[in-house]
């Protein structure tokens, strides 16, 4: 998707910019200069870094400057109503800087633009040359030149150069809370008629968190009150601020479960168990690393070096991407991001002894793959490995649901936008599965209900301008609250009452309990233990573990005890909470030796109300045993 767009206005009035007429000296009119924002964007209130529109500001008329003299200097301030998080140049400010030199940087002209101009190579027909001292900017001169028409000034680095080149064009910014400070910048006059000359400001990055409940109607304006100071100023008034950014909540996740409950009688590969829901509420929110001009999207990933990105070193144009105007500027990589919208899903409270699958790639993407992934259709999101803020990291099989590995029960899994729509509206959707096996020990409970807390990527506490901390990084919004994932994975288990049960008056109780998962059927076999609880005169205090009791012929199929054995003077019932399916049992009561009186009963087989049991597969078909209540 080509993001480029021209400003029509801009084109026009810059048709001539930064040339004026050579003259000696004097003449001239009063300089007049105007302020606007380009574009007005909508930014993410999750937001810690969130780009706002390029600030143009145009000046025309003005008095001639002397040739071969230096052109005089002055310092652009950009005020905003939020703190400023531009990436800062490593190390120590220079001497005289108002702040730390940062991304935001300012160009006079409109360089490598390609629009026309009436002395080539000059003005918009620049390269892009960068001045190499943000604290105290560059000194440049008046110098006449021929062009189409006549001879211009122009401004060069050299007094009386024998062969005049373009002085500085791009002006590193320097960052100190709310302020961006271009200092030491060369004010030259465009001072002839209809020459307008142009000073752009771009890559201003703020914190637009701080808008939380104060947001009116969903949006928030995010102000910039323009100021020149120094030994040359321009005329400029913007004691109401210009309108730069509109905060407004932009993420609006949701769960959609499936299944609610499972047995692991009934073991169950990468079953379904939700859809998470990654949803803007305008269109704009979800972004690539950088716009990808004609291109699909892994071209975009992981990759650093700014010469990979010529298409976004234009002036004037809307990206539509986490990147903005990107130039390696003193020490930094001006614009550039480290990553494009990333998504998380931090899940707690998963049970152990399962596997939790993801999607690696939006399940509604589309068909259509290329390379592994499907990066053909509008909206398109993949999987990382790196985490929330390592470089892009694509799983070995990118085809394969990936397996997440729980620690004490949590797990995050993180996608990130490698292509989008940002004129439509879009819900990326992502897959949710279980395995486990019909294997003992049983998959335990967890210790609570399933959650899964949907957000942006990285979560990060530092909400000011920083040399290393990640672009772009948010909090946890509003909305990202943790949500029920409604999965359970109920034990293997048969659960048998033996309802009379006594070691009384010269009578005692034989119990056996069998295990019978070995069938003719191909019923998966399985093995536990049974622990039998004791209810009445001289219960036992805790319950009596007997096994583990595994399929076999014959033992270790069958556990038989006495209940004189092991609870002397008992008369009540028992109930046998058994770790494996098809436990079957059997109870004798009889005067000792079995002399005069005995009988024998089968358990009943009963359910707690919660847990699936003796259930029976064979082949497509599954059956159950009938339970009694």
């Amino acid at each position: 998707m080509n993001f480029r767009r021209w400003i029509t206005a801009l084109a026009v009035v810059t048709l001539f910019v930064g040339l004026a007429a050579a003259q000696t000296s004097g003449g001239g009119t009063a300089l007049t200069c105007n302020t606007v924002a380009q574009v007005t964007p909508t930014i993410r209130s999750e937001g810690l870094t969130e780009e706002v529109g390029d600030i143009v500001i145009t000046c025309q008329g003005g008095t001639y400057v002397a040739l071969n003299t230096a052109i005089p200097q002055g310092n652009i301030v950009i005020s905003l109503t939020a703190p400023v998080t531009s990436r800062l140049a490593s190390g120590s400010a220079p001497a005289g800087a108002a702040g730390q030199p940062s991304e935001a940087i300012l160009m006079v002209d409109e360089p490598n633009s390609g629009l026309a101009g009436p002395v080539p190579g000059f003005g918009p027909g620049a390269s892009l040359s960068v001045c190499p001292t943000p604290g105290t900017g560059c000194t440049e001169y008046a110098t006449s030149v021929a062009g189409t028409g006549g001879n211009y000034v122009v401004a060069t680095n050299a007094q009386n150069p024998g062969t005049p080149a373009p002085g500085y064009n791009v002006f590193q910014g320097n960052v100190s809370g709310n302020t961006v400070s271009f200092q030491g910048i060369p004010f030259l006059p465009p001072v002839t008629n209809g020459v307008v000359r142009v000073y752009r400001i771009t890559n201003i990055r703020v914190n637009a968190t701080g808008a939380g409940s104060s947001v009116v109607s969903g949006v928030q304006p995010v102000y910039a009150y323009i100021s020149t100071n120094g030994a040359s100023t321009l005329p400029i008034n913007s004691a109401n601020g210009i309108t730069v950014g509109f905060v407004s909540t932009s993420l609006n996740p949701s769960v959609t479960n499936a299944k609610t409950a499972f047995t692991q009688c009934l073991g169950q590969t990468q079953a379904t168990v939700a859809t998470l829901n990654f949803a803007d509420t305008f269109p704009s929110a979800f972004k690539t690393r950088i716009a990808p001009f004609g291109t699909t999207g892994t071209s975009y990933i992981g990759t650093s070096s700014a010469a990979a990105y010529p298409q976004q070193s234009i002036p004037g144009q809307l990206y539509g991407s986490e990147s903005n105007f990107i130039l390696p500027v003193n020490g930094v990589q001006a614009g550039l991001a480290d990553f494009g919208t990333r998504f998380q899903a931090v899940f707690n409270n998963l049970p152990s002894g399962a596997t939790i699958y993801v999607s690696p790639i939006n399940t509604n993407a589309g068909t259509g793959v290329q390379g592994g992934y499907n990066i053909v259709e509008p909206a398109i999101a993949l999987l990382t490995t790196g985490g929330a803020t390592g470089v892009f990291t694509a799983p070995s099989n990118p085809t394969a649901n990936f397996p997440l590995t729980p620690v004490s029960g949590s797990a995050t899994a993180v996608w990130e936008v490698v292509n989008n729509n940002t004129s439509a509206n879009v819900n990326f959707q992502f897959g949710v599965y279980i395995t486990y096996a019909t294997n003992n020990p049983p998959v335990p409970a967890s210790t609570g209900s399933p959650t899964v807390t949907l957000s942006y990527a990285p979560i990060s506490s530092t909400g000011s301008a920083s040399s290393s901390a990640n672009i772009p990084r948010f909090i946890l919004g509003a909305n990202s609250t943790a949500q029920a994932i409604n999965v359970t994975v109920g034990p293997c288990q048969t659960l048998l009452l033996f309802p009379y049960v006594t070691s009384q008056g010269g009578f005692d109780t034989g119990i056996a309990i069998s295990n019978t998962s070995m069938d003719p059927w191909g019923t998966a076999t399985s093995s536990g233990t049974c622990s039998l609880y004791f209810y009445g005169q001289n219960q036992l205090t805790a319950p009596l573990v007997v096994g583990p009791i595994a399929p076999g012929n014959p033992n270790p199929a069958l556990s038989a005890f006495t209940t004189s054995s092991v609870a002397p003077n008992f008369e009540g019932y028992v109930i046998a909470v058994c770790n494996f399916q098809f436990a079957h049992g059997f109870a004798f009561v009889s005067d000792i030796g079995a002399r005069n009186l005995a009988m024998g009963y089968l358990p009943l087989i009963i359910t707690n109300g919660a847990t699936q049991q003796n259930f029976r597969g064979n082949g497509a078909n599954v059956g159950a045993e009938i339970l009694e209540n």
